[in-house]
């Protein structure tokens, strides 16, 4: 058994479930199986099946672990590794990566869309020296079947910078993770970036300082 490593980078990692999607209500019987460990089936236990309680406990573990993913492929980007590879737990806030990684995890239900009544799940799984209040993170709704990438990639530069900076000073990349990188006029912000959506939900999560004047 690894030992868990103290000496945590700086990961963030988020992710988007849109809970009107038909994916969320109609899914593989064995799926539960397949992604959770013992325990975290265990904890889905208190509550009966199939009801609305339990499924949504279900997506919560989901999301929990694909922020996970993407918090632990920028610590390892060579990793490999099966779903339940990350234990998550619910009670302390907390997720084990791989066994040595252990992460924090901030989960919130919201609602969006025209009438606000479309239920999502975004959750954050970040290194402990990183507080909640060094995150800047915003999920948004979109109206139209946009291309998804885009949309987030413009929606986290719009939330980012309050104002539409022009085409030609934006530059994304991608780290050796997979993780994505913005610059402007050519200048790597610094810090870690997340991007998700699913179904008609878009979200981002960073810790990047931004400071406005000096992209204006």
């Amino acid at each position: 058994m690894k030992s868990i490593n103290h000496n945590i980078p700086l990961v963030l990692g988020n992710d988007i479930v849109d809970l009107s999607q038909t994916d969320t209500q109609e899914f593989h019987p064995r799926f539960p199986e397949r992604t959770c460990t013992s325990s975290e089936l265990n904890y889905l236990s208190r509550w009966p099946l199939g009801s609305p309680e339990r499924i949504e406990k279900l997506w919560m573990i989901w999301s929990v672990k694909e922020s996970a993913y993407k918090a632990y492929k920028q610590y390892k980007p060579d990793m490999s590794g099966w779903w339940n590879s990350f234990e998550v737990m619910p009670e302390k806030g907390q997720v084990l990566c791989h066994g040595e990684l252990l992460l924090n995890v901030n989960t919130e239900k919201g609602f969006g869309g025209k009438e606000g009544n479309i239920p999502y799940i975004h959750t954050l799984v970040y290194s402990p020296s990183l507080t909640l209040e060094q995150i800047k993170r915003d999920v948004t709704w979109m109206d139209t079947d946009l291309d998804h990438s885009k949309a987030v990639r413009d929606f986290t530069v719009r939330k980012l910078f309050g104002v539409r900076l022009k085409p030609e000073t934006i530059d994304w990349s991608k780290e050796e993770s997979g993780a994505p990188v913005l610059k402007v006029n050519q200048e790597s912000l610094n810090g870690c970036l997340s991007l998700s959506h699913h179904g008609r939900f878009v979200a981002f999560a960073t810790n990047y300082i931004v400071i406005e004047n000096n992209y204006n």
